[in-house]
């Protein structure tokens, strides 16, 4: 989901295409909370509502590495003869297109082309007065999700076909739901690797840029990125429901940059909203 408000405050800021929990048409995390049988056919939706987080990580802005935000988040998804569009999402992509090229009772894979939000820039913090803005990137790539009873598995690669950072981005997302009455609990793991030339575009610093600058010059390195999150799903009517969810990760290899005012090594957070939807 995407959020109104946009805070100068960011984890792994403007890197969050490196994240990339979807599955077929629907993102893993929806598919999870409401309960959808293995595999099934994703619905048109909708939604809209007030969201709330508090965060604690690496920040490009803060000295502290801590914020919050308040905001009006949504998201939805619209699917035709297996082609797809998700705008929003608990993603990486604001936007994404795709098709689903196979599926059978247990597997699904799709064609996916995500359009990433942009970097740093000088209108993200005076610190950055002399930094090349970072453009967004188009990632193309391929997904493959696996249902093993309540698990779900997926595997996705994705790269930079913009030609921007021409890097490759893979991950590996693991999750699983519980339901208890009305309250659906969900779980989630993932792997995500980025390689050199993505972080060098989003995190690394030329030599000119240097010179214009107070950061040292910088060449992006290769990372490894773990995230997990539990959740808690309620519905408050038929078209009303309630989330809150708990999130921690890592930072390493991200957070080596100079442009980071504050460096973490891991990342933890809540977040909690109230959606509507249509």
């Amino acid at each position: 989901m995407q959020s109104s408000h946009i805070k100068k405050l960011s984890l792994v800021a403007m890197l969050s295409v490196a994240f990339s929990p979807f599955t077929h048409s629907a993102d893993i995390a929806r598919e999870l909370r409401s309960n959808a049988d293995n595999n099934s056919v994703p619905e048109n939706f909708f939604e809209i509502g007030v969201n709330a987080e508090l965060e604690v990580g690496s920040s490009f802005t803060d000295d502290d590495g801590k914020g919050s935000d308040l905001g009006i988040s949504f998201s939805g998804s619209y699917n035709w003869n297996d082609f797809f569009i998700d705008v929003g999402m608990e993603t990486s992509e604001p936007l994404v297109i795709g098709y689903n090229a196979y599926k059978s009772d247990n597997w699904s894979f799709d064609l996916i082309l995500g359009v990433t939000e942009g970097g740093l820039s000088k209108d993200t913090d005076d610190r950055f007065i002399g930094i090349i803005k970072r453009q967004s990137s188009t990632m193309l790539g391929g997904r493959l999700t696996g249902y093993f009873g309540k698990n779900i598995l997926q595997v996705s690669i994705k790269h930079d076909v913009r030609g921007r950072s021409k890097g490759t981005v893979a991950s590996a997302l693991l999750g699983r739901n519980w339901q208890v009455n009305d309250w659906n609990f969900q779980s989630l793991a993932g792997l995500t690797v980025a390689d050199a030339k993505f972080n060098d575009y989003y995190l690394g610093v030329s030599n000119e840029e240097s010179n214009q600058t107070n950061f040292a010059a910088y060449d992006g390195k290769v990372s490894v990125h773990f995230n997990s999150s539990v959740g808690v799903t309620y519905p408050i009517s038929e078209s009303w429901e309630f989330r809150a969810a708990a999130h921690v990760g890592s930072d390493f290899g991200y957070n080596d940059s100079p442009l980071f005012s504050e460096k973490r090594d891991f990342y933890t957070g809540i977040s909690s909203s109230i959606t509507y939807e249509f």
